[in-house]
């Protein structure tokens, strides 16, 4: 039997890309994995054979490199056939653990993360454009040392073409959903958003589209997901008060992926209000497929990739999130126009079962570790 160490030192241990999909997906297909990822409060661990999960404590950058060693230490003292590493910063340790073990690298990557750096600020100041090449020179570098990448998005190739290394894409799509159960909504009309919260990722926009929905009279409630930072803690407080906003909005953080899927199946419409950025403007949010996967029509940001996605697939309406009049309109199609709504439902439905889930992708991602162990 095989041994596969998965680590990552920023990631909570029930990520639904990692744990959900790809680790489970090991498991079930006969590997032995060591799970190393971040813990968090009361967490209830799986007792599953074949798997052992080590929870870390969450620390800042300054102080990962503590991580970093015992992933070195662990590495060393129970040899591997092959670690999965899940984060960029980790590609640093690829040339160390290369001196203390012949395991097969796997790096899984996320994101594009030097576009990311774009729209990254450190203390209120952007990253500067030479720090940004560098990285990316220096990512490079790692990545023609690893065995195989996987993509989670399929543009993100593009800027590894001069690199050798195997590469497979495994796309982020969720669990496919064979059945809803439509009997299970809430009693109100239910918008929904499950991600990560951050202004360029529409927090302030969601809300204020809340403050219209309230201003034309609809009765609904807004389900926000995910964890609001502490600089937006008090700004939210105070809109939400201002607007008297609190029998609207719902602020749940940050849910395991079975409690999500509840919420998801008793709201109505999603949202993915995010700006343009330039991570965004050539990857497609995971939550759009979720949405689908569900029967949920959605309002998403007027990109071209997601406009082409939404076009074809049928399945949402695309807006200009800097105006926020228009998303309100286009939340209010599929509010008051009940036939639009089911065919937005139903389009995403098919297109779910047919090609956007993970069962398609596992396929991928088990046929990858099977040739990393071919090649010698």
């Amino acid at each position: 039997m095989k041994q596969i160490i998965v680590l990552s030192s920023v990631h909570p241990w029930n990520d639904s890309r990692i744990y959900y999909k790809e680790v489970l997906t090991l498991i079930n297909a006969g590997y032995l994995v060591d799970y190393y990822a971040v813990g968090g409060r009361d967490d209830t661990l799986p007792d599953l054979p074949h798997l052992t999960v080590t929870l870390l404590p969450r620390r800042s950058l300054a102080n990962r490199f503590l991580t970093w060693r015992y992933f070195l230490q662990e590495v060393k003292r129970k040899q591997p056939d092959a670690i999965h590493l899940h984060d960029p910063e980790l590609l640093f340790l690829v040339p160390h653990i290369q001196k203390v073990s012949r395991a097969k690298l796997v790096f899984d990557m996320h994101e594009d993360f030097p576009s990311a750096l774009k729209s990254k600020r450190i203390k209120g100041v952007p990253v500067p454009k030479w720090c940004i090449k560098s990285i990316a020179k220096y990512e490079k570098k790692r990545l023609a040392q690893v065995d195989t990448i996987l993509f989670a998005e399929e543009y993100y190739k593009e800027h590894y073409l001069d690199i050798t290394t195997y590469k497979e894409d495994v796309l982020n799509y969720p669990f496919l959903k064979e059945e809803l159960d439509s009997s299970s909504k809430f009693d109100v009309t239910t918008l929904v958003y499950a991600g990560a919260i951050h202004e360029i990722r529409g927090f302030k926009e969601m809300l204020e589209v809340s403050s219209m929905l309230k201003e034309r009279g609809h009765v609904f409630q807004m389900l926000i997901i995910g964890r609001v930072p502490e600089r937006l803690r008090e700004w939210s407080a105070e809109y939400l008060k201002k607007h008297e906003l609190g029998n609207y909005v719902r602020l749940k953080g940050r849910l395991d992926l079975d409690t999500l899927n509840q919420y998801y199946e008793k709201s109505d419409i999603g949202l993915a209000l995010l700006h343009s950025e330039p991570n965004y403007l050539k990857s497609l949010p995971t939550k759009l497929f979720e949405y689908m996967s569900f029967g949920l029509p959605y309002v998403a940001s007027d990109f071209p990739l997601w406009r082409k996605l939404m076009m074809d697939s049928g399945s949402g309406i695309p807006a200009d999130v800097k105006d926020i009049s228009e998303v309100v309109d286009a939340i209010e199609i599929l509010l008051n126009k009940s036939q639009i709504y089911v065919n937005y439902m139903e389009n995403g439905r098919n297109v779910h079962v047919s090609r956007f889930n993970w069962q398609h992708e596992e396929k991928k991602l088990l046929q990858a570790y099977e040739l990393l162990f071919e090649r010698i």
